[in-house]
């Protein structure tokens, strides 16, 4: 019994001391925030990499740089250095509470995404890039109102959409690969283009706004609603339905 016991305090101590770790493993910005680059910038005042998980809490500037998953708090703010275009690799998840969008005025903040997209908040910046050879899922309670969202993936790839999906002057790129809907969920599209892919679903609706249109593209079990621009090939496969609405 001693030494059941003397095991149970030591395996305790790993989880509890396993867990620890991954908590000091999330690196917060300050308040203030400042430069991704600058220790004064973090909490702790470490640098993040590659593999350490990040809280964005106050307005951070991106000079280059690398992460594991990403979090922007609701008073955070992401955005590009002033005076260039500027790539944030973010090896798997962005969580949006707060605001991710270029400097104001000034150049263009590129993000690549190896993971999901969560999105409540305002995401504006110029170019997203999902890449690596998974399945993207996004969750989306607000619109994503960015450049262009391009999926990059030799093998065509997939992008699952657990919700209805708003973009907005977006130019979506599905280079060969498929949007899958929700089941009986919509995907609205004002202005600009959706290209090059297959969009999926189960009784799902795409509506189309502000001379949006579709360009090489086909839907399968997807009901098109109201007025259809097309640039060159769309197939519909089961059901056909368009709606004027």
């Amino acid at each position: 019994m001693k030494n059941f016991y003397v095991s149970f305090l030591v395996v305790a101590g790993l989880i509890l001391s396993s867990a620890a770790v991954s908590a000091q493993d999330l690196i917060h910005s300050t308040l203030h925030g400042g430069n991704w680059n600058d220790t004064l910038t973090w909490v702790g005042f470490k640098i993040p990499g590659p593999s350490d998980d990040v809280s964005i809490e106050g307005t951070v500037d991106v000079t280059g740089a690398e992460c594991n998953n990403l979090a922007i708090s609701a008073n955070g703010i992401l955005e590009n250095r002033s005076y260039n275009n500027y790539t944030l690799k973010v090896n798997g998840n962005i969580t949006n509470n707060g605001i991710i969008r270029n400097y104001p005025g000034w150049y263009n903040l590129y993000l690549t995404v190896g993971g999901d997209l969560i999105n409540n908040g305002e995401w504006s910046n110029s170019y997203t890039y999902l890449v690596g050879d998974v399945e993207h899922v996004l969750n989306f309670t607000k619109e994503f109102s960015g450049y262009r969202l391009e999926l990059v993936n030799d093998n065509g790839g997939l992008i699952d959409a657990n919700t209805d999906i708003t973009f907005k002057g977006t130019k979506i790129d599905l280079n060969g690969g498929t949007l899958k809907l929700p089941a009986g969920g919509k995907l609205f599209v004002y202005g600009e283009w959706i290209f090059h892919g297959k969009i999926t679903g189960d009784n799902s609706e795409i509506h189309l706004y502000d001379n949006a249109f579709l360009e090489r593209v086909t839907l399968d079990k997807v009901a098109i609603k109201g007025i259809v621009n097309v640039f060159s090939s769309v197939i519909l496969e089961e059901p056909p339905v368009i709606d004027l609405e």
